[in-house]
C-alpha cells in the first residue's frame, strides 16, 4: 500500500463525502415559488410570441367557417315588398360579418347561400352571366344586390311619398311610424333636428298644428313627446264633451212636457154667413145676457166712435 500523497487521494475517492442535509420547510416553499415564477414567465413568453405572429395575418385554416356564420342565425332573403327590406337585410348580414374573420370572397359565398326563392334564382342567373375570370367578392355582390332589389326609380317614388305624407285620420303613433319609415328615403330632410321637426310638423293635422305650430322644442324626441301629450288632452276633452251632450239629451227627454193643444183645421168662410163674434171664457160661464135696445139720438151728429150692431140684430149677444 502506498503511503504518499497519491495514496491519500485514492483513499479519499474510495470514501465519498456525506450528502447535504435535507432542506427545511421554509427553503422548500421558497424553491416551489421560484419554480412557479419561472413557469409563468415561460408561458407568457409563448403567448406573446403567438400573438405577434397572429397580427401578421391569419393562416388559411384560421378563417371562420360556414358553421360559424350559421351560428349567428342570419335570416334568409326571398323577396322584398319594399326596397328598405332589402337594405335592412344587407345591413344585418354586414353586422354579422363583423363578428367573424372572413375574406371578401367568403362573405359573398356565405351571403349568397342565404338567398332563397326568387332571390336565389336571380343570383344564379346573374352569376352564370358573369365572365369566367370574374372575381366574386363582397363588393360585387353588394352592388348587384342593391341594383336589382333597390332600384333608383322606386327610391324616387318613396321620396315623393314622404314629401306628401300627412296625418289625416291617423293617430300620432301611426303617423310617427309612417314618418320614420319614409324618412329613410329622404335623408336630406331629416339630417338635423331642426329639419326633422319641420318635416314632421308639416304633416300634422289642423287640431294638433294649432297648438304645436309654435313649439320651441330643440330635439325631435321632445317635440314628439309634447305632440303625444297634446293629442291625449284633445281626446280626453272630446270624450268629456260627448258624454256631457249625451247626458243633457237624456235629461231633456225624461222631463214631462205640457201637451200642445191641437189647433182646429182651417175652414174657408161660407158666402152670406152671419158673423158670430168669439165667446170669452168668463162670459161663457155667466151665460148669455138678454138682449136690449139702445136709444140713439136722431139726426146727424157727425162721425161717431160708437159701433152699432147690424140692423137685424138688437145687440152683439143676440142671435
Amino acid at each position: 500500500m502506498s503511503r504518499g500523497p497519491r495514496g491519500a487521494e485514492q483513499r479519499a475517492n474510495m470514501n465519498p463525502p456525506p450528502p447535504p442535509p435535507p432542506p427545511n420547510p421554509a427553503e422548500l416553499m421558497q424553491l416551489m415559488v421560484e419554480n412557479q415564477r419561472m413557469l409563468t414567465e415561460t408561458v407568457n413568453r409563448m403567448v406573446n410570441q403567438g400573438g405577434h405572429h397572429a397580427q401578421e395575418g391569419p393562416a388559411p385554416n384560421q378563417y371562420s367557417s360556414f358553421k360559424d356564420f350559421m351560428d349567428t342565425k342570419p335570416q334568409s332573403f326571398r323577396e322584398a315588398e319594399e326596397p328598405l327590406q332589402a337594405e335592412d337585410w344587407l345591413n344585418t348580414v354586414e353586422q354579422k360579418f363583423r363578428l367573424l374573420r372572413l375574406t371578401e370572397g367568403l362573405k359573398a359565398e356565405y351571403a349568397a347561400h342565404k338567398l332563397q326563392g326568387p332571390a336565389g334564382i336571380w343570383w344564379n342567373q346573374y352569376r352564370e352571366a358573369l365572365p369566367d375570370n370574374t372575381v366574386l367578392d363582397w363588393n360585387l355582390f353588394h352592388e348587384a344586390f342593391k341594383g336589382y332589389f333597390i332600384p333608383p326609380g322606386v327610391i324616387e317614388m318613396k321620396h315623393t311619398e314622404f314629401m306628401q305624407l300627412t296625418q289625416g285620420n291617423k293617430t300620432m303613433k301611426e303617423y310617427l311610424h309612417d314618418f320614420n319609415h319614409l324618412s329613410r328615403y329622404a335623408p336630406e330632410f331629416v339630417n338635423t333636428e331642426a329639419k326633422k321637426i319641420a318635416s314632421f310638423k308639416r304633416g300634422l293635422g289642423p287640431k294638433l298644428l294649432k297648438t304645436m305650430g309654435r313649439s320651441k322644442c330643440a330635439t325631435f324626441n321632445e317635440f314628439v313627446s309634447d305632440a303625444l301629450t297634446q293629442e291625449n288632452n284633445n281626446t280626453v276633452y272630446t270624450a268629456t264633451k260627448t258624454r256631457q251632450r249625451a247626458f243633457e239629451a237624456a235629461a231633456g227627454a225624461s222631463q214631462s212636457k205640457a201637451p200642445v193643444a191641437a189647433r182646429p183645421p182651417y175652414r174657408a168662410p161660407t158666402p152670406n154667413q152671419r158673423y158670430r163674434p168669439p165667446v170669452k171664457k168668463n162670459q161663457a160661464k155667466m151665460g148669455f145676457r138678454k138682449g136690449y135696445s139702445i136709444a140713439l139720438p136722431r139726426g146727424n151728429m157727425g162721425p161717431s166712435y160708437v159701433k152699432t150692431p147690424p140692423v137685424n140684430c138688437p145687440c152683439w149677444n143676440c142671435n
